[in-house]
C-alpha cells in the first residue's frame, strides 16, 4: 500500500480504541484496496473481521448485502430474514470483543443492512470501518437521509498519491522503468488518483500510445483513449444532470477565474462539485482559478461526440459571457488539456502546462503571421517550456526572416540560437563565435557579451578575461547594464567572491527598471548562504519558491527550489526538502537551458535517499542523473560526484567515495568554480582524510573566504586535530551557517575526547550542552554523521518486530500481538541484533530510542532497507 502506511496505522489505532472510522475518497482512489489491506493487517493482529460490500444494483433489496456476506450462515440454511433475525445472526458472528465490521462501498448499501449494522454498534460497541465516496456527509444514511442519532466517526481521507508513489505503482504495473516525462503527464492527467492513472496507462499501452523503447516506457502520442469512456462515466455517475452540465462547462472554457465561472454556474453547484473533489480552486496572484479535476475529465468532455450537447453548452457559454472570442476559440480548438489534479502539486503542474499551451498557441499564431525575430523570440521561449523536439526548434530558427528593423529583438533571437547551439547541440566554439559576431553589430550587442561569458562559464569554466568582457560603462542603456551585471554576479558567485556579488546585486536592485531577469534573485540566495547567513538564505529561497509557485512560474520554482533544497539538505531537514522536490519533479523534464538546476535537484534527491537508507531509490535518481543531457554545472550541488560518492559510502566503499569527490572538486577549482570546489573538498574530508588533504582544503577555504566555508573548515580542522576546545568553539558558527547535525557531532566528539583526556566535568558539560541543543530543536531530526553509515537489509517481519519492540513490550507480548511463537520472536531479535551490531536486546531498544536506527518504508518486493548509523571517530593523521 504505497503512500498509505500512516493512514493504515491510524485506522488500526482507532479500531484498537473501539472507535468507528470513515474511509473517504473519490472513485478510483483505492478505497477498496485500502480496506482489503486493512482487513489483512487486522486479522494478522488477531481481530475477527466481518466484511460486507455494498452493491448498487442490489440496493433496493433489503438485507441482501448482509446475506451475501454470509452473516446468516451457509447458503443452504438461509431463508428470507427479518431485521430482528439479521441482528441476532450478526450478534452471533461477533465472537469476541476484538471483532470489527468493514463496510465497503457503504454508499451502495441498502438501508436495512445499514440499520442492522448501526443497531449492533449501539448494542455491542462494535467498531465499524466504512468506505464511502467523497462529498457524502458522515451523518447521512446510504440513501442520503439525515440521521441525527448516528454516533460520530473519525474520518480518514484517501487523498491522491504523490508523484513518486505513482511512478512506483506504474513501474510495478508495467514491469519496467517509465520515462519521467511520461509519468509526469500521467500524474497530471489522473490528478494522482491511482485507479484512473492505472486505467489510463493500461489503455495507452493497449493502443500503442505508450511504448517500451530504449529500456523504458515512453509516451509517443496523446494519452486519451476512447476506451476510457466507461471508466470516466462511472467516475461521473454520482453527479446529477445539472452538476454534470456545470462540470462540462468549466472543462470547456478551460482554467478560468471564479468571476468568469460564477457567471456560468451557481454557487450551490460549485460547492457540490468541490465537495465531490471534481473542481479545484487555485490561488494565482490576486486571482482564484477554477479547474476540473482530475484533468482526464477535461479530455473526456473535449472529445465528447454528442454534437448537439456541445452546441447547446457552447451557445450557453457565449450567451452568458457575451461576445467572447477567446472563449469561443477555446471551445472550437478541441485540443486536449495536459491535466490537473486534486492535490496541490498536480494542480500546479496542470495549470503550468495549460498556461504554456496557451502561450504556445498565441505566439505560434503571431510568428506564422510574421516570422521575424520580434515574434520568434516569444514563440521559442514558449516552445522551450514544453520540451519540444529538436526539429521544432530548428524549424523556427531556420525559417525566421531577419527584417533588420528591431536591433534588440535580433540580438535576443541570435542569443537564443547560440544558446541552443551550445547547450543542446554541443557546439560550444560555434556558439561563442556567433555571440562574438553579435556583440560587434550594434550597441545592444553588448548583451551578447554577457550571454557568451555565462555560456562559457557553464560549459567550460570561468574565462580569465571575464572582467574586461563584462565591463559596465556609463554610456550603456539600463537594460544592457543589467544584463552585464547579471553575468558579473553569476561569475563572482561561482568564483566565491560573495561581497563583490552582493554589491553587483545592489546595483541591479537600484536600477529598478524591470529589466532584471530571474537569475539575480536566485543567485542572491546563494550569496547569503556563502556569507554564512543560512537562515536568511533559506527564507529568501523559500519565499522565491512560493511566489513562483503562486504565479505558475515553473522556471522560477525550479531555480528557487534548488536553492531552498540545498539549504535544507545542508541543515539535514530532509522531509522539508522532499516536499519541494516532489512538487518540482512532478513538472517533468526541464527546458534545455534549465538542466543544471534539474541536475542539482536530482543530486539532492539521491543524497537524501542514501542518507535515509533508501538505496534502491537513490540508484534510480542516479540513473536519471546519468541520462540527463547536461554537463555538470559550476554552482553548488551541480556535480554528479556528490550523488556518486554518497552511493559509494552506502556500499561501504569510503576510500573510492572520498577520492571521487576530491578529484571532482579539484577539477571544479581548476575551472574557476571555487565556491563549489571548496564545498566538495571539505565534504570529502568528512568521508576520509589525510593530513596533506586537510592542509590543501583549509588553504583553499581561506583563499575563498565566506563564513559558510570557513566554519566548515574550522570544524574539519578541529576534528582532524582531535581538539576538544576547538570543537566546542566552532559550534555556534556551525549553527549559524545551518549545520545543527555537525554541531551535535562536535559536542559528541568533544565529550569523547574530554573523557579520554581525564576531564569528566568538562565532558559532562559538553553532554549537557548537546542535550540542550537537542531539546531546542524539539521534534526535528537532523543527520549527525551524513557520510559515515552502512546499509542493513531487514525483512518485513524483522521491521515489524522492531516497531513493536519500540513500544517496550516483552518477547511474550510481541509474540501475542503478532501471533508468533516466543521462540520465533527470540530468533528474529537475535538475527536483527547481529545485523545492526547490537550486543543484546537492551542495546537494540536503546538504538531505536535514540533514533540511530531509522526504519524506512522504501521497499523492494520482499525487503525493507534499514539505515544504521554508527559514530564517526576514524580520522587518520
Amino acid at each position: 500500500m504505497i503512500g498509505r502506511e500512516p493512514s493504515l496505522a491510524m485506522v488500526m489505532a482507532m479500531v484498537d480504541a473501539g472507535s468507528s472510522v470513515d474511509i473517504v475518497g473519490s472513485r478510483g482512489s483505492g478505497r477498496s484496496a485500502f480496506l482489503s489491506e486493512l482487513r489483512t493487517r487486522l486479522e494478522r493482529a488477531g481481530w475477527t473481521v466481518i466484511l460486507v460490500r455494498g452493491v448498487a444494483s442490489l440496493k433496493s433489496h433489503p438485507l441482501l448485502a448482509l446475506q451475501i456476506a454470509e452473516v446468516e450462515g451457509p447458503p443452504e440454511e438461509r431463508l428470507p430474514a427479518t431485521i430482528h433475525q439479521m441482528v441476532e445472526a450478526l450478534t452471533q458472528k461477533i465472537q469476541s470483543q476484538r471483532t470489527v465490521l468493514l463496510l465497503d462501498d457503504w454508499d451502495d448499501l441498502d438501508e436495512a443492512s445499514w440499520g442492522v449494522a448501526e443497531a449492533i454498534r449501539h448494542r455491542q460497541g462494535l467498531p465499524i470501518v466504512r468506505s464511502r465516496l467523497q462529498g457524502l456527509h458522515a451523518r447521512h444514511t446510504p440513501s442520503g437521509l439525515g440521521a441525527s442519532t448516528l454516533e460520530s466517526s473519525y474520518v480518514v481521507e484517501i487523498s491522491p498519491i504523490t508523484f513518486e508513489e505513482l511512478q512506483q505503482v506504474l513501474e510495478e504495473r508495467l514491469g519496467g522503468a517509465i520515462d519521467t516525462a511520461t509519468s509526469s503527464r500521467v500524474y497530471a492527467k489522473s490528478g494522482g488518483v491511482v485507479g484512473l492513472a492505472v486505467n489510463l496507462v493500461d489503455a495507452a499501452v493497449r493502443e500503442g500510445c505508450i511504448r517500451f523503447q530504449n529500456g523504458s516506457w515512453i509516451a509517443t502520442r496523446g494519452l486519451w483513449s476512447s476506451s476510457l469512456r466507461g471508466v470516466i462515466e462511472a467516475y461521473l455517475e454520482p453527479l446529477g444532470s445539472e452538476a454534470r452540465d456545470a462540470l462540462e462547462i468549466i472543462a470547456l472554457i478551460g482554467v478560468s477565474d471564479t468571476e468568469t465561472v460564477r457567471q456560468l454556474v451557481d454557487w450551490g453547484i460549485l460547492e457540490r462539485l468541490e465537495e465531490r473533489g471534481m473542481i479545484h480552486l487555485y490561488a494565482s496572484g490576486t486571482r482564484q482559478l477554477v479547474s476540473v479535476v482530475p484533468p482526464v475529465l477535461v479530455d473526456f468532455f473535449r472529445h465528447e461526440s454528442l454534437a448537439v450537447r456541445r452546441i447547446r453548452l457552447t451557445e450557453y457559454i457565449i450567451d452568458k459571457l457575451g461576445l467572447c472570442d477567446s472563449a469561443e476559440a477555446v471551445l472550437q480548438s478541441g485540443a486536449p488539456a495536459s491535466g490537473t489534479a486534486v492535490g496541490a502539486d498536480a494542480a500546479f503542474v496542470w495549470l503550468v502546462q495549460e498556461n504554456a499551451r496557451t502561450r504556445r498557441l498565441v505566439t505560434h499564431t503571431e510568428w506564422v503571421r510574421s516570422p521575424t525575430p520580434a515574434t520568434a523570440v516569444p514563440y521559442l521561449k514558449a516552445l522551450l517550456t514544453l520540451n519540444p523536439s529538436d526539429d521544432q526548434i530548428d524549424y523556427v530558427l531556420d525559417h525566421t526572416i531577419d527584417d533588420g528593423s528591431d536591433q534588440q529583438a535580433r540580438t535576443e533571437f541570435g542569443i537564443l540560437r547560440a544558446r541552443w547551439r551550445g547547450y543542446v547541440r554541443g557546439d560550444v566554439d560555434g556558439a561563442l563565435a556567433e555571440l562574438s559576431a553579435l556583440a560587434h553589430e550594434h550597441p545592444f550587442g553588448r548583451v551578447a557579451d554577457a550571454a557568451a561569458v555565462t555560456l562559457e562559464t557553464d560549459l567550460r569554466g570561468v574565462p580569465q578575461d571575464f572582467a574586461e568582457r563584462l565591463d559596465v560603462t556609463d554610456d550603456l542603456s539600463e537594460p544592457i547594464r543589467v544584463s552585464l551585471w547579471e553575468a558579473q554576479m553569476n561569475v563572482l558567485l561561482i568564483h566565491g567572491r560573495f561581497a563583490d556579488a552582493r554589491q553587483v546585486f545592489e546595483n541591479i536592485r537600484e536600477s529598478d527598471t524591470g529589466a532584471a531577469s530571474l537569475l539575480p534573485n536566485v543567485l542572491f540566495g546563494l550569496v547569503l548562504l556563502g556569507e554564512g547567513d543560512h537562515a536568511s538564505a533559506l527564507a529568501w529561497a523559500q519565499r522565491g519558491f512560493e511566489e513562483a509557485h503562486g504565479s505558475l512560474d515553473a522556471e522560477g520554482a525550479r531555480a528557487h527550489g534548488y536553492v531552498a533544497c540545498l539549504c535544507l539538505v545542508i541543515q539535514g531537514a530532509y522531509t522539508k526538502a522532499e516536499k519541494i522536490l516532489e512538487t518540482l519533479f512532478a513538472l517533468g523534464d526541464p527546458p534545455p537551458f534549465s538542466r543544471s538546476n534539474q541536475l542539482a535537484l536530482l543530486n539532492i534527491a539521491s543524497i537524501i535517499a542514501v542518507r535515509r537508507g533508501r538505496g534502491a531509490l537513490s540508484e534510480r535518481f542516479a540513473s536519471e542523473l546519468a541520462a540527463l543531457p547536461a554537463l555538470d554545472g559550476p554552482l553548488p550541488a551541480q556535480s554528479r560526484a556528490l550523488s556518486t560518492s554518497q552511493l559509494l559510502v552506502f556500499h561501504d566503499n569510503t576510500t573510492q567515495a572520498a577520492s571521487t569527490l576530491w578529484e571532482a572538486s579539484n577539477l571544479l577549482w581548476d575551472q574557476g568554480a571555487r565556491f563549489s570546489a571548496v564545498m566538495g573538498l571539505l565534504t570529502s574530508l568528512e568521508v576520509r582524510t589525510t593530513a596533506p588533504q586537510v592542509s590543501i582544503a583549509l588553504a583553499r577555504a581561506a583563499e575563498v573566504g565566506g563564513e559558510f566555508l570557513l566554519a566548515h573548515a574550522a570544524y574539519i580542522h578541529a576534528v582532524a586535530a582531535a581538539d576538544a576546545s576547538a570543537l566546542l568553539a566552532v559550534i555556534p558558527r556551525l549553527l549559524f551557517t545551518g549545520r545543527p547535525g555537525l554541531a551535535l557531532s562536535a559536542y559528541t566528539l568533544a565529550e569523547e575526547l574530554l573523557t579520554a583526556q581525564g576531564d569528566p566535568a568538562a565532558a559532562a558539560a559538553a553532554a549537557a550542552a548537546r542535550q540542550t541543543l537537542v531539546d531546542t530543536h524539539g521534534d526535528d531530526s537532523y543527520d549527525t554523521t551524513r557520510f559515515i553509515s552502512r546499509a542493513v537489509t531487514l525483512t518485513e517481519r524483522e521491521i515489524e518486530i522492531l516497531r513493536v519492540l519500540a513500544d517496550d513490550l516483552s518477547n511474550r507480548q510481541i509474540a501475542e500481538r503478532l501471533t508468533l511463537s516466543i521462540r520465533t520472536v527470540e530468533s528474529h531479535l537475535h538475527r536483527i541484533s547481529r545485523k545492526v551490531g547490537a550486543k543484546n536486546r537492551g542495546e537494540l531498544k536503546e538504538m531505536i530510542a535514540k533514533n540511530t536506527l531509522e526504519l524506512s518504508n522504501q521497499t523492494g518486493p520482499a525487503e525493507i532497507i534499514t539505515h544504521f548509523i554508527t559514530p564517526h571517530t576514524n580520522w587518520a593523521a
